[in-house]
């Protein structure tokens, strides 16, 4: 052992971070090669680092078969895509969203975004509505379950909700 643990009858002179070996693998020739015993488990791609292996999948072939719900305001400036479970997938900003502040922008993509959720949750609405109409469970008490224990708003809600904003928020602009 390269540095042994310390002695309490020396003069204090000691470092206390000598008890951490970084030394290099392989410079002490009596060190075990870790490599040789458990064997290469790296991917390929990760033998040769660079840009690509720094990429992130976030499973693009998965989001064809997942249902998305897309909102643009009225002035065609942001536009937002959510998955089904209300997660923001994509902001999408037209050229002309430049001319907007700041803080102007960020209040217009959480609003959008806001709408593009509750378009998604109203879909979660219909989804369980319907499963559970094939369980024959299709009655009052089940829609009110959905919509006021579980919060998910009927479609007929979401555009309502989404036609009030429109109407208020952008009254006089297009």
């Amino acid at each position: 052992m390269a540095n042994p643990p310390h002695d309490p009858r020396d003069d204090g002179d000691h470092d206390d971070l000598a008890a951490l070996d970084y030394s290099a693998v392989g410079a002490d020739e009596g060190e075990t090669d870790l490599g040789l015993i458990l064997g290469d488990y790296s991917h390929e791609d990760d033998r040769e680092p660079g840009p690509a292996a720094l990429a992130i999948d976030l499973g693009a072939e998965d989001d064809a078969a997942m249902p998305m719900f897309t909102v643009t305001n009225p002035p065609g400036t942001v536009t937002v895509t959510t998955y089904m479970d209300g997660r923001v997938h994509q902001i999408d900003l037209a050229p002309h969203a430049v001319s907007l502040t700041e803080s102007m922008l960020a209040e217009e993509i959480v609003v959008i975004a806001g709408l593009a959720t509750q378009d998604a949750r109203s879909a979660q609405y219909t989804f369980m509505l319907e499963g559970m109409r094939e369980q024959g469970h299709d009655t009052v008490a089940t829609r009110d379950f959905l919509n006021r224990d579980l919060d998910l708003p009927t479609p007929e809600q979401a555009q309502a909700a989404r036609a009030e904003l429109f109407a208020n928020r952008y009254a006089g602009e297009e």
